[in-house]
């Protein structure tokens, strides 16, 4: 199977508010026993009005954890997409680096009095290795401390989502801008893929759902109801945790998933809302039944982007992005 060691893909993380942003994005790898498709286009009407693509995705993995995240920058704010971009590169990296501090601990299995830490403000710190130091040397992650005292993907989750926000915090600092000039919601998935273990976490509109073994389409994460349906709930909000989903699915669970989908609010109205009453469903099992279809993975990531940019639906016109990430027994062409 072509799967390599490590890898990164989907959006680049924005060093600067005046970067390129391209229109669109399509991209595909192989981790493992798992294939990755991720695509975003820009929609109609942000075509119409000239205006950029908000959304943004990324995808890391470092041969053992396979981070996602997607993002929909808010399209009130002109800076938005690189919210989004910057949103979806850090949590993938905030996802891995405390999965690898969590592996190191559990496999030195040692007290922490004699275990090798150092510690900033009272807060133990393990060393990264030097795998880890490298996947994450060009991503500038702050010093800020990361509690081991926990380990499960819950927490994992929650962490990452807050030392991410305030990664976001530094970067709006940096250059000068209010936070909500950056505006924008996150979905972010973690999957190992040798115990099959995974953590979900979303704030603001999008799905993440997973396609089981009966092909029913079932959703991973449920963010907290609100007075009103029709706002959007952003990371960059005051109050951003009260809207913060986080959730761990053990392996045994996980076992009856083959396919999983992350996307924004830009497709996922589509797929939920239309008539008939079990569109989802459908669209679940008709999307992996495609995505599967041809061997290259790279011509499958251009199909996908050519299917986001080209369907109609009625009322559809914002930017879509979608992430599939599906299990095969299958060697695939990259």
């Amino acid at each position: 199977m072509n799967s390599r060691t490590s890898f990164r893909i989907g959006d680049k993380l924005p060093l600067t508010l005046e970067d390129e942003y391209s229109d669109e994005q399509a991209r595909s790898e192989q981790a493992d026993s798992y294939s990755i498709i991720g695509a975003s286009v820009r929609g109609r009407l942000h075509h119409h009005n000239n205006i950029p693509r908000d959304d943004a995705f990324a995808v890391r993995f470092d041969g053992t954890w396979l981070a996602v995240a997607v993002a929909d920058g808010a399209g009130s704010r002109p800076r938005s997409r690189y919210g989004a971009s910057y949103l979806t590169n850090r949590l993938c990296s905030r996802l891995l680096l405390a999965a690898r501090i969590r592996h190191w601990r559990t496999s030195n299995k040692a007290s922490e009095k004699e275990t090798p830490i150092s510690g900033i403000g009272g807060t133990q710190l393990v060393p990264l290795s030097e795998g880890t130091q490298s996947l994450f040397r060009d991503t500038e992650l702050s010093s800020e401390p990361i509690d081991t005292s926990k380990s499960n993907l819950q927490d994992i989750v929650l962490r990452a989502f807050r030392n991410t926000r305030a990664d976001l915090e530094r970067f709006a600092f940096k250059h000068g801008v209010e936070l909500d000039e950056l505006h924008s919601t996150l979905l972010g998935l973690m999957l190992n893929t040798k115990t099959g273990e995974v953590g979900v976490g979303q704030i603001g509109d999008g799905l993440i759902l997973g396609l089981d073994d009966k092909k029913e389409a079932r959703l991973l994460a449920e963010p907290p109801t609100t007075d009103d349906p029709g706002a959007s709930y952003f990371i960059t909000q005051e109050d951003w945790e009260q809207y913060l989903y986080t959730r761990e699915m053990p392996s045994e669970e996980v076992e009856r998933f083959s396919t999983f989908y992350l996307m924004t609010d830009g497709v996922a109205n589509d797929c939920q809302y239309s008539p008939p009453p079990d569109i989802l469903k459908i669209w679940a099992n008709d999307m992996d039944r495609e995505i599967r279809l041809v061997p290259s993975l790279q011509i499958t990531a251009e199909r996908l982007k050519n299917y986001l940019a080209n369907y109609k639906a009625k009322g559809s016109f914002d930017d879509r992005t979608l992430v599939v990430i599906y299990r095969n027994n299958e060697e695939r062409a990259t």
